[in-house]
């Protein structure tokens, strides 16, 4: 079964646009943040170009948020940092936090 399949969307935030549907940077992106097989996000760093593609899609509310607070995401938001070092594709880089070790 494909990955991308199995993904569930991101809390308040449904990706479920079609093929030929309009891009949604910031539901793909906390999609990939929330993906049920990967561990919790900690941070989300994104080229300057995503960055912008982000708050051009944003509501006023949502982008001053991200402006103010760099925080991305709804209910729980994930700290973004913009980085132009980030490769051009995908533009995005998820951090996430370190695995728990089981105790011996």
């Amino acid at each position: 079964m494909d990955e991308t399949a199995s993904r569930e969307p991101a809390p308040n935030r449904a990706a479920q646009h079609g093929h030929w549907g309009r891009p949604d940077p910031v539901g793909d992106i906390l999609a990939t943040a929330w993906s049920p097989a990967a561990p919790e996000p900690r941070e989300i760093r994104v080229r300057p170009e995503v960055y912008h593609c982000i708050l051009a899609e944003l509501d006023p509310a949502e982008r001053a948020l991200v402006e103010e607070r760099r925080l991305l995401g709804s209910p729980i938001a994930i700290p973004l940092v913009v980085d132009p070092q980030l490769p051009t594709f995908p533009g995005f880089e998820i951090v996430r936090a370190r695995p728990h070790t089981a105790a011996a």
